[in-house]
């Protein structure tokens, strides 16, 4: 499961390294081993978690495993769509950066404004949303100050990596806190399926 969550919180990391390879090569010419190096010990050290918190149980902690779930799936489907849609133009040779760069950051907008409309009641729910805001704002505060360097590409996976530990904190959170309600599981799965299909409709 974390394999799959990482894919899309680590999304604006990894476009630039494969999707966008060849053109941030072609621009920027190789970094030296040394960098390299440096820029992956950089992220190692991003990707160190906090151990999991403990909250006491409430009432309201299934309204809020719910909503994050939700969140989850709905966030990771529109991920996926993006990430098929630019490699799909990559390999018809029609994406380009200004592209790939707006259709990343309108997708980080789409995580913190998915985020702020969460009517989360519990401590642990808000906690979980404000670790998970804090990483995409920091996203998209790199993502705008790019787009006033249009000459420097974001290459530094170091730098788009930040924060990326407590937001997988919060996947680790909200995984531990799902497990403490393993009866969810079921009720979550449909109401997953029906806020997808709602989205789906809408799109008409």
């Amino acid at each position: 499961m974390m394999q799959r969550q990482f894919k899309h919180f680590a999304l604006p990391v990894l476009l630039c390294s494969s999707v966008l390879m060849t053109a941030c090569n072609d621009r920027d010419g190789t970094p030296s081993p040394n960098d390299k190096v440096q820029s992956e010990d950089k992220v190692m050290q991003e990707l160190i978690t906090e151990p999991v918190k403990a909250f006491e149980k409430t009432p309201d902690d299934p309204h809020d495993i719910a909503m994050l779930t939700d969140f989850d799936t709905r966030f990771t489907q529109m991920s996926d769509e993006m990430e098929d849609e630019l490699v799909k133009m990559q390999e018809n040779g029609s994406l380009t950066e200004e592209f790939a760069y707006n259709r990343k950051r309108d997708n980080i907008q789409s995580a913190l404004n998915m985020l702020k409309q969460l009517n989360l009641k519990t401590q642990q729910g808000r906690y979980i949303q404000g670790l998970m805001a804090e990483y995409w704002q920091a996203q998209a505060k790199l993502y705008d100050e790019h787009k006033d360097k249009k000459a420097e590409p974001i290459k530094n996976s170091a730098d788009q990596a930040k924060g990326l530990g407590e937001f997988l904190h919060a996947q680790e959170q909200l995984e531990h806190w799902q497990s403490q309600y393993p009866d969810m599981k079921q009720a979550e799965t449909k109401k997953a399926e029906v806020a997808k299909s709602g989205t789906t409709e809408s799109g008409y």
